[in-house]
């Protein structure tokens, strides 16, 4: 056996010396999963640890028991059952290439292990490949034919890459490109050179074809034309010449004349998301073949490209191709694969170029070859309209949003109105808002606009969107409440064309200004359900806090209007007053569940005045007192309210009156003196009445108690003793004493004390003298 490259040695398609490309289709998918397993090269996946790499005359494992084992399928199969999981992917991607060819394992294996070498530093040493897992017996021989190797920069390296997908994929065209970086005669690579020269001859035959093809075309022979541009396609599947002129000829045969279809720009386009919708192609007829049409449908991003009728099973099966052709003024025509599917059939082309005429072509294709002249749309300028146009009204307002394509440069908007266009519209990105409308039809058109190949700014067909402003009420703009007599008056200003009601809402009520519908979901709140106050005025439940808003009503649409908290403190029950001298009045009440404070408010003499507001405890501790006049007043309790700025509205009763605070004395004066004798005593009564005298006064009444010669008792009760005087209470006058003698037939000692008898006894106070004053001896 030979220990040198350049030998015949082992499989029929042995390598005679190194590969300089792998030449298997998807070897970039196969280099990407090695990498993101952190592998060197393919070997590291195909060896256990500790044994090395045999690549002289095959791929061998050797090392362990066996000493010696080839690397088959067999073997990448065991293996990928062995280790699995990451190592999968990469290890059936292996065996695929080692089934369809037996020596395309070592190719790239050495491919990848000659790339190593040359990029390292110490390259030309054994040791190295050693290091890279290579049997050391043949380490040597392989770092010195591939330090004589030809050395590839980055542009050829990827050449040979990916020259094996591009003649795969038909695309012979690439193919050659590819080639052409790379040396004529394979560089020593055999297989490389033999790739080459089919290449090369692949290219000659389809340039063949283009040449008959445009013989015929001259000569005014389409169909003979179109065969030879079929055969040029199929040779080559990425000629832009071949698929431009099976479009030419195409149209050309429906009718339109050989060079004067709309490929030529003999057809006007029409603007994608315009009114008209892009018309069906016509197509090849073929004997009783069913015309097949391709229609395309824009929308904002993408356009959706769609055959009619749809490919039978057994076409389905061998797929179509669909390519854009984007025509560039005074350039080439673009060509771009589309490859996205639609979920409801047909194709998706996610990324059309905006402000340019495109026009979509599908190709049968039969074993990845083109197999037949394509179906055809028409010509469409990608000006795609905005979408998602919408719009809400309000007072005199419209405001409409919109999402627009990526690619446009802007929009231009216009509203037309019952009087033509309305100026002064705000127009912002995505969105409009017009203010100061009057009620009645408008249209809202939104245009795009976008920048073409040659620089100018073509618009779209524009979108239209009818909207109507309808007849909204007058808001309440101000809300005004005021206490009158247990009862609440509300006054509002604004709200002239509307129904005014005023409700509580169940939750935090709308900002004032806010429009709203009429929504069964969400029905406006009843209007405050009160009893009417004898005042004109709303009584509000007894210890309620209401929110109240004003709403102005003007059919299915109202506005909210401000609003404010009016509480009605609780009813403070068991209330009782009584004057304690000094200017002073004592109230005592039952204190009411819930109630942090109390307040009592005191009217009198016209006035109102809250004189104390007292806690719990203080109350317990210290009782509550007022500051009175000697005139009638009342007083009213109420709990104190909880909230601030509140309009306070007390509950209804709960006063207590007490009158005004007339009282009657009466003083035993010693008589005058008359010669050596004093006369008899004189009982003097005076009135003290604020404000005017009642007419029920009561009768002042003078009793004696006789003591039997010893110290007299006080009568307890008017009929306790000797009636002695009697002044009736319509003789008492303010500031005019009533002075009557006191009988003197009682025999001393006896004590004295005056009554108040009648009706109006109770509400009048009795000023006694000091009893001591009373008792005559």
């Amino acid at each position: 056996m030979g220990l040198e490259f350049g030998h015949n040695l082992g499989l029929r398609r042995a390598l005679r010396g190194l590969p300089l490309s792998p030449l298997v289709p998807g070897y970039g998918r196969l280099v990407a999963r090695q990498r993101a397993l952190g592998l060197r090269h393919i070997g590291d996946a195909l060896v256990e640890r500790g044994r090395v790499l045999g690549v002289l005359d095959g791929v061998f494992e050797e090392g362990g028991a066996r000493r010696r084992q080839h690397i088959g399928a067999d073997r990448l199969r065991q293996l990928g059952a062995a280790r699995g999981g990451a190592y999968g992917p990469l290890l059936a991607q292996l065996e695929a290439v080692q089934l369809q060819d037996p020596a395309a394992l070592r190719r790239i294996l050495l491919y990848q292990l000659v790339e190593l070498l040359q990029a390292h530093p110490q390259g030309a040493d054994p040791a190295t490949a050693v290091a890279l897992g290579v049997c050391p017996q043949e380490a040597g021989p392989l770092v010195r034919v591939a330090a004589a190797h030809l050395r590839l920069d980055a542009e050829q390296r990827r050449a040979v890459e990916e020259l094996a997908d591009a003649w795969a994929d038909g695309k012979v065209r690439r193919a050659a490109g590819l080639a052409a970086l790379l040396p004529a005669g394979g560089g020593g690579d055999a297989l490389l050179r033999r790739r080459l020269a089919e290449i090369a001859e692949r290219v000659k035959e389809a340039d063949d074809a283009l040449d008959a093809a445009r013989e015929a075309e001259k000569a005014g022979d389409a169909r003979a034309a179109e065969d030879c541009m079929l055969r040029a396609a199929r040779l080559a599947s990425d000629c832009p010449c071949a698929l431009l002129g099976l479009v030419r000829l195409h149209r050309a045969g429906g009718g339109a004349g050989v060079g004067a279809g709309p490929a030529a720009g003999g057809e006007k386009p029409g603007p994608a998301g315009g009114g008209e919708k892009p018309g069906p192609a016509a197509v090849y007829d073929e004997g009783a073949r069913p015309r097949e049409v391709l229609t395309v449908l824009p929308a904002p991003e993408a356009v959706t490209v769609a055959l009619s009728p749809a490919s039978p099973a057994a076409d389905a099966a061998n797929g179509r191709r669909v390519v854009r052709l984007t025509r560039v003024p005074g350039g080439p025509t673009g060509i771009t694969e589309i490859t996205d599917l639609s979920p409801a059939g047909g194709w998706v082309d996610p990324s059309p170029p905006f402000g340019q005429e495109v026009r979509y072509a599908a190709l049968p294709l039969r074993d990845g070859r083109i197999d037949g002249p394509p179906v055809v749309s028409d010509v469409l300028l990608v000006a795609p309209d905005v979408s998602g146009l919408r719009s809400t009204t309000g007072r005199g307002r419209i405001e409409a949003t919109w999402t627009e394509p990526s690619g446009a440069l802007g929009v231009r908007a216009q509203l037309v109105g019952p009087a033509g266009p309305v100026g002064g519209a705000e127009v912002r990105t995505g969105a409009l808002t017009a203010t100061g409308l009057g009620v009645g039809a408008y249209v809202l058109r939104v245009r795009c606009r976008y920048r073409s190949p040659d620089g100018a700014v073509i618009e779209s067909a524009g979108a239209e969107h009818p909207v109507s402003v309808d007849p909204w009420p007058t808001p309440v703009d101000r809300l005004d409440a005021t206490a009158v007599h247990g009862a609440v008056r509300f006054s509002w200003s604004g709200g002239d064309d509307a129904d005014v009601r005023l409700v509580a809402w169940p939750a935090c009520p709308p900002e004032p200004g806010a429009e709203l519908t009429d929504d069964p979901a969400r029905p406006w709140p009843a209007p405050l359900p009160w009893a009417a106050g004898s005042g004109g005025g709303l009584v509000p439940p007894p210890g309620s806090v209401t929110r109240v808003s004003a709403l102005a009503v003007l059919g299915p649409r109202a506005v909210a209007g401000p609003g404010l908290v009016v509480e009605c403190p609780p009813a403070v029950a068991g209330a009782r007053v009584e004057r304690v001298g000094g200017g002073r009045a004592r109230v005592t009440f039952d204190w009411p569940a819930e109630a942090g404070e109390v307040a009592a408010t005191v009217e009198q003499d016209g006035a109102s005045t809250v004189h104390r507001v007292v806690a719990r405890s203080t109350y317990v501790r210290e009782g509550l007192y007022v500051d009175v006049a000697p005139s009638a007043f009342s007083v009213t309790l109420s709990a104190a309210p909880r909230t601030p700025d509140a309009v306070v509205v007390p509950p209804p009763g709960g006063a207590v009156r007490v009158p005004a605070d007339i009282a009657v004395s009466y003083r035993i004066v010693p008589g005058a003196r008359r010669a050596l004798r004093r006369g008899p005593s004189l009982l003097r009564v005076t009135l003290s009445c604020p404000g005017e005298v009642p007419a029920d006064l009561p009768e002042f009444v003078l009793v004696a108690r006789s003591g039997n010669g010893r110290d007299p008792v006080r009568p307890r009760t008017p009929t306790d003793g000797t009636t002695l005087l009697r002044v009736g209470g319509s003789t008492l006058t303010p500031g005019s004493p009533v002075e009557l003698p006191v009988p003197s037939g009682l025999r001393p000692p006896y004590a004295l004390r005056g009554f108040l008898l009648g009706e109006g006894a109770a509400d009048v106070r009795l000023d006694e003298p000091s009893p001591t004053t009373l008792v005559v001896r």
